[in-house]
């Protein structure tokens, strides 16, 4: 009877009434206990912290490049630069520099001619006529792999990408920096709350210390850097004006003389302090309520220990996929409530992993799983990059095949057209009868969209000719297929009345990309795509050829180019 009374009783209650003798001792032990366990771990945690904070540092230094390299990719493409460009006039460009400059808060704006000699500078800093071909990311876009990369000009640190501008062969180079400066520093100690320095042959070249501390911070070794160089990271307790810092010292991808490198610290005492103040507190706890307070512990910690470490278990198995996973209730308090909490949610994540694979047999699996998790995927204007296939010859094949037949080789066919879309991240919008309609950059963009889709293209003609083998050897006629791709602006999003909605877009972008697919038949090609996509491609493709093309419901022709395959 007292056994049911007790397994009745709260979890609050079953833990209060055994350590009320002894609860001023059994208290304090416990927080000298918990104090011991926390004070060796927190030295661990701080350099795992700073290690997470240096990988963030890493990708935000990465992420500042990419963006950097898009923007000034994006000014080569255009227009009015090209025209500014083939005028070779010294103020003409210069403004056309500054303008840019202002637009997409540069630091720094170089124009320079194919043999990379400036043209202008929206500082006016530099003089015309300047040799610059010899920056390193100059360089690397006459090669023909634009990168950004981090130099020194004029004493001062700049992240600098270099693009070519085509018409359609190089005519000029832009050449963007972005400082690293102080203020650079700062941003990144807000963003990371770290301290960052960055040293390059022992000079410091930029910090986030005010100047009056800037001074205390102590030089860095050869051996720290041979070892930062050595191994990419290395981290060592550094004493700034009498206070302990945990330092992590990693490379910096430049093309300086000598390696660049940041210095990225945050307060070792700062982190131990609360501990520190603990400790002196639990120094005063006395022996003698430590081992009745470590007995009880250990009975009470069996009594919730074992039912949690179930419950972890199971969780553990839900996490790997196992949905059917459920656990016996036996008891009627706060654990037992969680283990009846445990296999109502795991009941609904099997409801919803079922929902979610029949859903996403008829619609695409990320607007399935938007639609899912916000129950909405909105509506909102974008750029996209549309593919429509289409089979050659279909109302023929259709005309003189038995409709089981048919459909078997359609949906054979489109097997591999779904495959090679989603392969790189797009999704099939619609079946065409005899094609398919797949869109990359909705409902999830990614930055090279135009490049997913040209790949994905490839990918299907490459994969036609395992089919044609097997529906030859059926005794069916060989499929020949027309790709027309197109990027644009739509508007992208959930549509449809309320009974009835689907994921879809709209815009001129869309009709254009399905004429596209139709000019295929007339240039004898297998992918065409426009020229707004075109310039989105990098050496990865092989280009045929180019042509200039009335379009049905265009006033002006469209410029249209071959892939090779």
């Amino acid at each position: 009877m007292i056994q049911t009374w007790w397994s009745r009783r709260r979890l609050r209650a079953r833990v209060f009434l055994p350590f009320s003798a002894l609860l001023v001792a059994t208290l304090l032990a416990t927080l000298w206990l918990v104090n011991s366990a926390v004070s060796r771990q927190a030295a661990a945690g701080l350099r795992t912290q700073v290690r997470v904070t240096g990988r963030v540092f890493e990708g935000l230094v990465r992420e500042r490049g990419e963006r950097l390299l898009t923007d000034v990719g994006l000014v080569a493409g255009d227009f009015a630069l090209k025209r500014a460009m083939a005028t070779f006039d010294p103020e003409t460009l210069t403004s056309v520099a500054v303008n840019y400059r202002e637009r997409l808060g540069l630091d720094l704006l170089w124009i320079a001619d194919e043999k990379g000699v400036l043209l202008a500078d929206a500082q006016e800093r530099a003089r015309a006529g300047f040799e610059v071909a010899g920056l390193a990311p100059l360089e690397a876009a006459i090669a023909g792999r634009p990168a950004a990369v981090v130099n020194e000009l004029g004493g001062a640190l700049y992240q600098l990408a270099a693009v070519p501008v085509l018409a359609p062969d190089a005519i000029g180079y832009l050449l963007a920096g972005l400082a690293i400066d102080d203020a650079t520093a700062a941003q990144l100690r807000r963003e990371t709350g770290s301290e960052v320095t960055f040293v390059s042959g022992g000079r410091v070249l930029a910090s986030s210390w005010p100047a009056a501390r800037r001074r205390e911070v102590p030089s860095i070794g050869a051996q720290r850097v041979e070892a930062a160089l050595a191994k990419g990271a290395t981290s060592y307790l550094a004493r700034v004006g009498g206070e302990r810092f945990l330092s992590l010292l990693m490379p910096i991808e430049s093309a300086l003389p000598q390696p660049l490198l940041a210095l990225v610290q945050q307060s070792y005492d700062a982190a131990l302090e609360p501990l520190v103040r603990l400790r002196r507190r639990l120094a005063l706890i006395g022996g003698a309520a430590l081992g009745g307070a470590l007995l009880v512990g250990a009975a009470l910690a069996a009594g919730i220990a074992a039912p949690l470490q179930s419950l972890v278990g199971a969780m553990r198995d839900v996490l790997g996929g196992d949905f059917r996973r459920r656990l016996q209730v036996r008891r009627e308090d706060e654990i037992g409530y969680l283990t009846s909490a445990f296999n109502e949610m795991v009941a609904g994540l099997e409801e919803r992993e079922r929902i979610k694979d029949v859903f996403g047999r008829y619609v695409s699996r990320d607007v399935a799983a938007a639609v899912l998790s916000r129950g909405d995927v909105g509506v909102d204007r974008r750029e996209v990059t549309i593919l429509f296939q289409d089979v050659r010859g279909f109302t023929s094949l259709a005309e003189h095949t038995d409709a089981a037949v048919l459909v078997g080789v359609v949906n054979r066919m489109f097997t591999r057209m779904v495959a090679a879309v989603e392969g790189q991240g797009g999704i099939i919008r619609q079946f065409t009868g005899d094609g398919v309609m797949a869109l990359f950059g909705a409902p999830v963009q990614h930055p090279d969209d135009p490049v997913r889709a040209v790949r994905a293209a490839v990918e299907m003609v490459r994969g036609l000719p395992e089919l044609n083998r097997e529906m030859t050897a059926e005794g069916l006629p060989a499929l020949r297929i027309g790709i027309g791709i197109h990027t644009g602006e739509v508007v992208a999003g959930q549509m449809g009345p309320d009974q009835r909605v689907e994921y879809s877009v709209v815009g001129d972008a869309v009709n254009l990309a399905s004429r596209v697919e139709g000019l295929t038949k007339e240039l004898q090609a297998t992918i065409l795509v426009t020229g707004e996509t075109a310039v989105r491609l990098g050496a990865e493709f092989r280009l045929g050829r180019r042509a200039v093309l009335p379009v049905r419901g265009k006033e002006r022709p469209v410029e249209v180019v071959e892939v090779l395959v």
